[in-house]
């Protein structure tokens, strides 16, 4: 890893600097999101590589034009994202802070429990188990691209449902419509959005970690996870978002709180609607949409590495 090498830590300052100004002076995050932004890309580049941070920049690039895509329409159906389309840091965390999470539980493993074998290589000790830390660190990779698939299919899957001709349906009673932006609400466009992200997280990373670059640049573009071949990426990524993006709307539709305007009678997961405070309506108070993002990005993590350690089991990998 190079997270203590002055070059890269200097392109890392001056790359995330360009990116929170145009990412700012482009409404796509308030001061409190650039901030959190900066902060949190940092930390995955220096802590793992370019690479890394740059499948989380494709991310919130991707989401963010999404939000922005006929946004006065979304409007009209009162389910825009507020603040223009901008992202706070509580958005920034409840989507990215899961997957820095894993790769900071990977590092921290390696740099505490790390030790070298007779071969010259890393292994990380668990016990009396011993596992290489390039196998961990693909294992937190998976769970990393778990997090990211299913943070890019939650927010396509709203942002382009909303966009559905016809109303979406709950997900626990297909044969109930809600309005549109109703957590828990699914329609045919959310669906494919939903796939659409998904693959174009594991595409991404499989492209990143292909054998190919050996051939063409001597080096493999991540050289700290071991070679994992790029469908095997795909299929765990796009299983493991999808899984997460589902419980993500079936938690939506039964114990995330909901309440209801009192100006337009819309239902929301917010506790203020229209300016004033909403009524309260069903679910648990306490869990919010934020921690509904975070439970199952988390889900889709846990599925993305338990797939790719399955397949790397029987010998698929």
């Amino acid at each position: 890893m190079t997270m203590l090498d002055p070059f890269n830590i200097l392109v890392a300052l001056i790359v995330m600097g360009v990116l929170a100004v145009i990412a700012y002076r482009g409404h796509i995050v308030t001061k409190s999101g650039l901030v959190a932004a900066y902060i949190l890309g940092l930390v995955v580049w220096l802590l793992t590589s370019w690479t890394w941070f740059l499948i989380l920049l494709v991310f919130f690039t991707v989401t963010a034009q999404f939000t922005h895509y006929k946004y006065a329409t979304k409007r009209k159906h009162g389910a825009a994202q507020e603040k223009g389309g901008a992202r706070d840091w509580s958005h920034v965390l409840a989507n990215g802070g899961l997957p820095l999470a894993i790769i900071i539980i990977g590092v921290l493993s390696i740099v505490l429990f790390g030790q070298v074998n007779a071969y010259g290589r890393i292994e990380v000790g668990f016990g009396n188990m011993m596992i290489p830390a390039s196998l961990l660190m693909s294992v937190c990779f998976a769970g990393f691209l778990g997090a990211v698939a299913t943070a890019t299919a939650d927010t396509l899957a709203t942002e382009i449902g909303l966009l559905n001709p016809a109303p979406p349906r709950l997900i626990t009673n297909p044969w109930k419509s809600v309005s549109p932006g109703t957590s828990g609400g699914v329609s045919l466009a959310g669906e494919l959005a939903t796939i659409m992200g998904t693959l174009i997280i594991g595409g991404l990373a499989a492209l990143l970690s292909a054998p190919f670059w050996i051939t063409v640049l001597g080096t493999t573009l991540m050289p700290e996870i071991i070679g994992m071949a790029p469908v095997t990426i795909i299929i765990v990524t796009v299983i493991g978002g999808i899984v997460g993006c589902t419980v993500d709307s079936v938690l939506g539709a039964t114990i995330q709180g909901m309440w209801r305007c009192a100006v337009c009678g819309k239902d929301t997961e917010k506790k203020t609607h229209c300016a004033i405070k909403a009524v309260y309506l069903r679910g648990k108070r306490f869990l919010d949409n934020h921690m509904v993002n975070i439970i199952s990005c988390l889900v889709g993590a846990i599925v993305t590495a338990s797939l790719f350690l399955l397949l790397l089991g029987i010998g698929l990998a």
